[in-house]
């Protein structure tokens, strides 16, 4: 016990220590009283006292009777405690792009003596930036990436003080990237599927706009009306949906289709009807353009382009479509099926085993998902918080329920590694769809190589 307790006022003492090196409170500024350390770290007033008592010796702080400790005031940073904090992340990322500035600004600004670097690798090869003797501070990576780690040992813990921040986080969000009780990696921003329009090409053509309650033959109708031979060159030039062949977005129209993951029940017919419609959408009616992704570059450019009029994106596309669209893009609910369910995809960050700057990472993080700073990046970027109290500042209550954020609640909204753990089935699957994706291969055969994956996978818990 008496081991325990010494381990944890030196943590206290690092975190502490960290945050006076680095100007987040400077000389002459009071740290929390002890009862507010206490209670906010997690520990007794006796460890609190003990840490205190060891930055006195160390000179940093100052201890004014009935009024707490205070840096102290004629305290002078030495130059060797200036830090830099490395961040490596996959590039491009709309969120690197956009939002990532503004957490910088706003830690730099409140911790004068360190510097933030950030370094971007190509998606492919971003992995390699660990094997190849880089040791970053924190990564930045994607729900897809998560889901690739192999080992829980490659990653640090993150303090308590960054789980107590993130207790407003979307419940499900945070126990989508927890691993035996502990944070693995901590979501900055997330988006559901969700459909996207454009509303000036509906006034165009006389075609009335999506409702709260339109049905799949709504969308067939309006498809049909928007998908024209624009130029009368006698080529379809323009179509009334873009689709995109990556795993997070089509599965919204098994989900759609009462298509569940977590059972064993036979789901072949519904698995078809779901991939049956979307040969429908592409090839018997020819309503759809298809963009062939590969794994990091999920949609092709016809939307913002103006040659498709709907289309299934995220928050972070529509942020990066914006710089070259010319038109405000609407949302609309998912008229696919009964259910109102549907795939999501986040941004996260996680500490390397190999940071240097453990507290500095730490305090970054709780930074990030301040509330004051995610309310910025959502009015600045149009993104969409993690806190389920942020949002409903700035969006409209129509507007998240498109999105499928219910009353704070997101519930029905899947990441891929939940519905496929292994993320070698993921790869399987997307390579067995090439001949789907042609029109070559029936929905049947596809529907069937599926549906055995997700028997395969109750087979191997019960192994």
């Amino acid at each position: 016990m008496r081991r325990e307790n010494e381990l944890r006022y030196t943590e206290l003492a690092n975190i502490l220590r960290e945050q006076i090196y680095s100007g987040y409170i400077k000389p002459g500024e009071y740290l929390l009283s002890e009862n507010r350390l206490s209670e906010y770290y997690g520990m007794s007033r006796t460890s609190v006292r003990a840490t205190l008592d060891k930055l006195m010796q160390e000179g940093l702080i100052v201890k004014q009777p009935s009024r707490g400790s205070m840096v102290s005031p004629d305290l002078i940073i030495p130059g060797e405690q200036h830090k830099t904090l490395q961040i490596v992340c996959t590039s491009p990322s709309e969120f690197m792009n956009a939002c990532l500035p503004i957490v910088i600004e706003t830690f730099e600004r409140e911790h004068p003596h360190v510097k933030v670097k950030v370094i971007g690798y190509p998606a492919g090869s971003f992995w390699d930036c660990l094997n190849g003797g880089m040791e970053p501070d924190l990564l930045l990576i994607t729900d897809r990436q998560y889901a690739d780690i192999e080992s829980d040992e490659a990653f640090g813990e993150f303090h308590v003080s960054v789980s107590k921040s993130a207790s407003g986080i979307y419940p499900k969000l945070l126990s989508a990237f927890r691993g035996d009780g502990k944070f693995k990696a901590i979501p900055v921003t997330f988006s559901t599927i969700f459909m996207a329009y454009n509303p000036g090409l509906f006034e165009k053509y006389n075609v009335p706009k999506p409702t709260a309650d339109w049905v799949r033959e709504d969308l067939l109708r309006a498809a049909q009306k928007l998908t024209l031979d624009t130029n009368g060159d006698g080529i379809t030039d323009q179509y009334g949906l873009s689709l995109s062949s990556t795993f997070s977005r089509w599965l919204v129209f098994a989900l759609q289709n009462d298509v569940r993951f977590f059972t064993k029940s036979d789901q072949i017919e519904s698995l078809q009807n779901s991939l049956d419609f979307i040969h429908d959408l592409l090839f018997r009616y020819k309503i759809a353009t298809l963009f062939q992704s590969r794994r990091f570059l999920i949609n092709g450019d016809a939307f913002p382009r103006q040659r498709a009029a709907m289309v299934l994106t995220t928050s972070m596309e529509l942020a990066g479509w914006r710089k070259q669209m010319p038109f405000e893009p609407q949302v609309t609910a998912m008229p696919f099926g009964p259910s109102e369910a549907t795939t999501a995809v986040a941004n996260l960050f996680a500490i390397p085993s190999t940071c240097r700057n453990y507290e500095l990472a730490n305090l970054f993080v709780q930074t990030a998902i301040r509330e004051d700073v995610q309310k910025t990046m959502v009015e600045r970027t149009r993104f969409i918080s993690v806190l389920k109290q942020v949002n409903p500042q700035v969006w409209s209550d129509d507007y998240l329920h498109s999105l499928n954020i219910h009353n704070g609640d997101i519930e029905n909204s899947y990441f891929l590694h939940e519905l496929f753990p292994n993320p070698i089935d993921i790869l399987d699957l997307e390579q067995g769809m090439e001949w789907f994706w042609a029109g070559l291969e029936p929905a049947a055969s596809f529907a069937g190589q599926l549906h055995d994956i997700i028997a395969r996978r109750f087979s191997d818990n019960r192994a």
